[in-house]
């Protein structure tokens, strides 16, 4: 494969960032209301295994599905280890980090509202969940369902926490905080209504992530697409600014129709960087010029959203989106 090598020369600042929402495509909000359970509260407050065993059993979900209730013999067992965890140190202070960091969950509640408002302007049929937080000693991260949304908030403290999870590589963990947590809710929910193509080729699979990158964006017009990309300030800004170099390193490597998935994986997949293109390149970045493909095909065509995303040929969108990199 020849490579195409970026030379990166950027002044960044942070006044540059995004600070207007997006005008185009905007998506009309219904009234919701979430009601949210502070799980970790009650099972911290608990006394004995006997109370916890009460929390376990009247949160089902919660129990067999986020902590694999099914993994132990009886209910009393799990509730016995929940107990022992939540006076462990570890834990404490994992409690009391959560805690603070999610004292006022305000904002958090506020933007899922956003979210599922705009889902059910869609989707009339879309329910209204509820938000669970807890602490687990990171067990598990996010629990997504129709009627409920389980966030293990110890996982997502940020760079300040005195523990970070050990079983997520460090490029990924600048993700794991409260800033970037409904922007992750929010591109599962989209990509669950996003139509894929029957096409396994790596641009097919591209415009699959661009579809779902701007249904997110219209969920949440007025968070900048660093924050629903996972990319820092800085990655963002070198896509941005080498996205003509970026597409022609597809182009003219001609893997554009390619089906490998190790190739797939190698442009859409979790990695740091993109050697293939640049040591500076982040990861999964043709998940990002599968967004700006679908942006432009939907500013040039008279499609509205719903089309879009039920819409399974993706070489017609491609090719009427006219793409060309800025």
């Amino acid at each position: 494969m020849r490579t195409v090598f970026i030379i990166f020369s950027l002044l960044l600042s942070a006044a540059c960032q995004q600070e207007t929402c997006r005008q185009s495509g905007l998506i009309e909000k219904q009234e919701v209301n979430i009601e949210v359970k502070r799980l970790e509260k009650e099972l911290f407050a608990a006394t004995s295994q006997s109370e916890v065993r009460k929390i376990l059993e009247d949160n089902p979900n919660y129990t067999q599905y986020f902590l694999d209730g099914d993994q132990y013999p009886n209910l009393d067992i799990l509730a016995d280890k929940v107990f022992q965890l939540s006076k462990d140190d570890f834990i404490d202070t994992l409690y009391t980090e959560a805690s603070e960091v999610y004292e006022d969950i305000s904002e958090v509640k506020s933007q899922l509202e956003e979210v599922i408002g705009r889902l059910k302007t869609l989707f009339p049929d879309k329910q209204t969940p509820n938000l669970v937080t807890t602490v687990t000693g990171m067990y598990n991260d996010l629990l997504i369902t129709d009627s409920q949304i389980i966030v293990g908030i110890d996982f997502f403290i940020g760079d300040e926490a005195t523990y970070r999870p050990i079983n997520i590589p460090n490029y990924m963990l600048k993700r794991y905080d409260k800033e970037h947590l409904v922007a992750i809710i929010a591109k599962f929910m989209a990509s669950t209504q996003v139509a894929t193509s029957p096409k396994n080729t790596l641009l097919s699979e591209m415009i699959d992530f661009g579809k779902t990158y701007y249904l997110t964006s219209r969920l949440l017009p007025c968070v900048p697409d660093s924050i629903l990309m996972g990319y820092s300030f800085e990655e963002m800004e070198v896509v941005k600014e080498n996205e003509k170099i970026i597409w022609a390193n597809f182009v003219e490597n001609k893997i554009l129709y390619e089906t490998s998935h190790f190739t797939k994986q190698k442009f859409l997949g979790e990695r740091p960087n993109i050697y293939e293109i640049s040591a500076k390149c982040p990861g999964r970045v043709g998940a990002w010029i599968g967004w700006r493909i679908v942006e432009d095909y939907m500013r040039k065509n008279k499609v509205d959203l719903l089309t879009l995303l039920d819409d399974t040929n993706h070489d017609r969108i491609f090719s009427k989106s006219g793409y060309k990199p800025k």
